[in-house]
């Protein structure tokens, strides 16, 4: 088998198991949900940890003691779902910009781990988008990466309610992190 196929094999699976619910089945709020302020519009920021999860993977000891860091991680459109309505262009640009607010308020990096959620979520109005790290491993992710996805997954997608990408590291063993987007 070539890594190709293999790829696709492992991109489909994930996608199948993933994207039609979201990340998880039993999301747990971590911590409390933020609005960010964008114009007149209020984008709903939450971040969760999924509990039912199995035992989070580590990549090694040197590594394990580090945040892994994603920014400027490609992530590989893997799907769009043609399952309900479509999320408006307008309300996901919506998000990016308060995106762009987030990274001039709190720097251009966010956390994802155990203190903060595995996950982090923004909604408004019709658009729901989210990243995840599939093996619960600390990471850190950059603002403008999951704005410019957003951007991405809506042109990749334009007529399908749920856009999804995935990034897998050079070891293919799982992947570093999932991004969606959908009608929220």
């Amino acid at each position: 088998m070539t890594i190709l196929p293999l790829l696709s094999l492992l991109a489909l699976s994930f996608a199948a198991a993933a994207y039609p619910e979201g990340p998880c089945a039993d999301p747990v709020v971590v911590g409390s949900a933020t609005t960010v302020q964008v114009g007149d519009a209020q984008v709903l920021m939450s971040s969760f940890s999924c509990p039912s999860e199995s035992e989070p993977k580590k990549r090694g000891t040197l590594t394990a003691r580090a945040p892994r860091d994603v920014c400027g991680e490609p992530c590989t459109i893997v799907s769009c779902l043609d399952i309900g309505t479509s999320p408006s262009g307008s309300d996901c640009a919506i998000i990016a910009d308060a995106m762009d607010i987030l990274a001039a308020d709190l720097g251009s990096t966010y956390a994802l781990n155990a203190s903060n959620g595995y996950y982090k979520q923004l909604v408004f109005g019709t658009c729901l988008t989210y990243i995840g790290v599939s093996a619960e491993e600390d990471t850190t992710a950059c603002w403008s990466d999951w704005s410019s996805i957003i951007g991405q997954l809506l042109n990749a997608c334009p007529e399908s309610p749920i856009g999804a990408c995935t990034s897998f590291p050079p070891d293919i063993t799982w992947a570093d992190f999932s991004m969606e987007i959908r009608h929220s």
